[in-house]
């Protein structure tokens, strides 16, 4: 059962009260037509252009094509969660991902959409790991290091002055622990160079996952682009580096 709004009109009851009437190409009322809907199938409104789902409900009667070109049409039932992005696709409510339209009936693909989407997805991977604290050991202790683009800064600029002033340690590096609480502990300039190394090190690694991934996303088919797992590549590469 298919109903299809070609034009409304203005109309009263004898009584007086007005009311939207709504008729199909055939000259058919809505409101007649909707008693022949089965009871235990799924109701779907949706624009006859767009195929943007508008309204979807077991009871026709909660159905209401008011505009020219809405269609309501019944399917087996599915559940169906509330989205702004369902469509009615060969007799489906599907939910378009963001790379995906709707081009004469059709789900079309963009691939163009999906590329830059991982390219999105896989920057953002990259400034989350480039930035993660690392695992720093001082006198048999284990503590947490930031790898912000201040703290190599801070450590770099540190570095330099106790090479200048020809000092070897360097008191109260602020260090964090598992529990998230700050630890302030004395270094030697062999510490210092070696968690330089690390931050670098890390910051490359991170650089260079990202590099490989974006490189290549040109190379797969549509079907790896749209099951690509963003997260999963990066961290495979990352460890490859």
């Amino acid at each position: 059962m298919k109903f299809i709004v070609d034009r409304t009109e203005a109309k009263q009851f004898e009584d007086g009260m007005k009311y939207i009437a709504i008729f199909d190409k055939d000259n058919k009322d809505w409101y007649e037509e909707l008693k022949k809907f089965k009871t235990d199938t799924l109701k779907v409104m949706y624009n006859k252009e767009t195929y943007l789902v508008l309204s979807t409900n077991i009871d026709a009667t909660m159905i209401a094509p008011t505009m020219v070109g809405d269609v309501v049409e019944e399917i087996e039932y599915q559940e169906v969660k509330v989205n702004p992005n369902l469509y009615f696709v060969d007799g489906k409510v599907v939910e378009l991902q963001n790379y995906e339209t709707i081009k004469n009936g059709e789900i079309v693909f963009n691939r163009d959409k999906r590329i830059e989407e991982i390219k999105k997805e896989l920057y953002d991977l990259r400034v989350e790991r480039d930035i993660a604290p690392f695992e720093f050991e001082v006198d048999g202790v284990t503590y947490l290091q930031n790898n912000r683009s201040i703290d190599q800064s801070n450590l770099t600029r540190i570095v330099v002055m106790c090479q200048a002033l020809k000092k070897t340690n360097f008191e109260n590096w602020k260090f964090y622990t598992k529990e998230d609480s700050e630890k302030y502990v004395n270094l030697t300039i062999q510490d210092m160079m070696k968690m330089a190394n690390i931050m670098q090190e890390q910051t490359t690694k991170s650089m260079a996952a990202e590099t490989l991934l974006t490189h290549n996303l040109e190379n797969l088919t549509d079907e790896e682009l749209k099951k690509y797992d963003s997260k999963e590549k990066y961290e495979k590469a990352y460890k490859n580096m």
